[in-house]
């Protein structure tokens, strides 16, 4: 199935672009004073960030940098040294070199293994380097942006719609990150179409989950730079008076958000003065409930959406105000991309019949760098599959069920997680619950809840929190044979940068609790 193309007219030709580059060129010249770049110290216009990425792209060619070679970078999140970053990688695209991210929160061993596996021809760093390092170093306190003797000769653009711009990595939520190496088109085309989908105009300006520099920050700083809008990096923050203050400062008129931080941000007190008028509040990343939709459009803001994708496409669906559907409803496909759902062998299945999703777009990628293994598994037949069950209706509208992966099977019995965890965050003592299966010798798995207590750990726990008083709370709400057999109060439960959980991660922590205790189950069971 798919949603038929619909053409947008662009006056001032963003379309025709082609690469991230060549948007930013645009604008710098279409729209030189707009700000493209904005934070708690600095606005960067189109026209600054464009001077500063061709300028780079001088320095770097006068070091010996060439188009095709690979060249690490590391990345600082401090203001002076995010902004910098920020004009490298717009720098190397210029150069047509390829990109290879060192986000901060990669350790030293890890980074040193990422330059080795790919193969980097430089690495940006000031400094003596580890002597496991054999990468050529470019220090980049020599570069000065406001340089203008690097405009003569103005270096010729390097950057190629088919050529390689970046290493992006995949969320990792069910194992170890994968990388993706995209083209410049396929992270243009893909921001413009989502750009048009979503409605992004140049006069917006948009705060994304996860400020610069991150994994997610790269995808949204080419959505805001594909529609001439602008990007605002500063962190959401975790309740509704800091975010009221940001959105003022900032004039912010979009943000996405994980569910995670929408309900943070419910949870807190009001701000006093309601939140500035939002166009769009988008929500990203993992399962959210209706209860949780409708409590954030009548306390956040009625332009409350829900937003499904991946980085290997972009946005697939969006779920607007208005639209209603069952649990995991995330509505309509975006136009270009096609979706199916296909059965246990492989074969597509009819409308609202669930199965294993798989997506198809023009600007796609087609599979993960130097993971041959993964990408046999997700990438087939032009189709990817993104580990996720559900269904499609004749409309084209998406019902998510869960992750593939994710199921317990609880003797031949079939349990998704968030069917559980949708029922948990009604208990009025629970503030957060992520449920998985633990490995059992007779049933295979069963189903464990982990769940954040509102009252502070460290003393026994209220009645209402007891083994008994929650299997009663379930089921009343869920069939008997899905109430989760085991209960565990935690400080917190382990998410990924996207708000998605780390359910391996809860299952490893128990087990060795378990190790720990003499094969007793985790310390935190009620």
């Amino acid at each position: 199935m798919t949603a038929p193309a619909q053409p947008r007219s662009d006056p001032q030709g963003a379309d025709k672009a082609g690469t991230v580059i060549g948007a930013l060129a645009h604008f710098a010249a279409h729209a030189p004073q707009r700000p493209a770049y904005i934070d708690h110290q600095a606005t960067l216009s189109y026209a600054e960030l464009y001077t500063s990425a061709r300028r780079g792209a001088a320095w770097l060619m006068q070091q010996g940098v060439r188009p095709g070679d690979t060249v690490a970078l590391p990345l600082d999140p401090s203001p002076p040294n995010a902004r910098r970053a920020l004009e490298f990688v717009y720098a190397i695209a210029h150069a047509g070199a390829v990109l290879l991210p060192l986000f901060p929160e990669v350790p030293l061993a890890a980074r040193i293994e990422l330059i080795g596996r790919f193969g980097a021809h430089w690495l940006l760093a000031s400094g003596a380097l580890p002597p496991t390092v054999s990468t050529r170093a470019l220090d980049p306190r020599g570069f000065d942006p406001a340089d203008n003797r690097l405009d003569a000769p103005a270096p010729a653009r390097a950057d190629r719609a088919d050529g390689a711009f970046a290493y992006l990595f995949t969320s990792g939520t069910t194992g170890a990150a994968k990388v993706l190496l995209s083209t410049h088109a396929q992270l243009h085309d893909s921001a413009r179409a989502s750009a048009r989908f979503l409605g992004i105009e140049a006069d917006d300006r948009l705060l994304a989950p996860i400020p610069w520099p991150s994994t997610v920050s790269i995808r949204y700083l080419a959505l805001a730079h594909a529609a001439g809008a602008a990007f605002v990096s500063a962190p959401l923050g975790d309740t509704r008076a800091r975010l009221r203050d940001l959105l003022a400062r900032f004039a912010v008129t979009r943000i996405s958000a994980s569910p995670w931080q929408v309900r943070r941000l419910l949870l807190s007190p009001a701000a006093g003065q309601p939140l500035p008028p939002l166009r769009s509040l988008r929500v990203i990343g993992a399962f959210i409930s209706g209860e949780e939709i409708e409590a954030a459009r009548a306390n956040l803001t009625p332009n409350t959406y829900v937003g499904y994708g991946f980085n290997e496409i972009g946005v697939v669906t969006l779920l607007r105000p208005g639209q209603a559907g069952p649990a995991g409803f995330v509505g309509g496909l975006m136009p270009g991309v096609e979706a199916r759902a296909d059965g246990a062998l492989g074969r597509p299945l009819p409308p609202e019949h669930v199965g294993d999703l798989g997506f198809r777009s023009p600007w796609m990628c087609t599979g993960y760098a130097d993971n041959p293994a993964a990408t046999r598994e997700r990438f087939r037949d032009g189709w990817f599959y993104p580990g996720d069950a559900g269904s499609i209706d004749a409309a084209g509208n998406v019902t998510l069920r869960g992750r593939t992966q994710e199921v317990i099977n609880y003797g031949g019995l079939k349990i998704w997680p968030e069917d559980i965890e949708s029922v948990l965050k009604l208990h009025p003592d629970v503030l957060d619950a992520a449920v998985v299966g633990l490995p059992d010798p007779l049933a295979g798995e069963v189903p464990a809840a982990f769940l954040v207590p509102r009252v502070p750990l460290g003393g026994p726990l209220p009645e209402q929190l007891s083994q008994a008083a929650l299997q009663s709370f379930c089921s009343a709400r869920i069939d008997a044979s899905r109430v989760p057999q085991v209960f565990v109060a935690v400080h917190e439960i382990p998410r990924n940068e996207a708000g998605k959980i780390l359910r391996d991660a809860l299952i490893a922590a128990y087990l060795r609790a378990g190790e720990a205790a003499g094969g007793a189950s985790g310390s935190g069971s009620t």
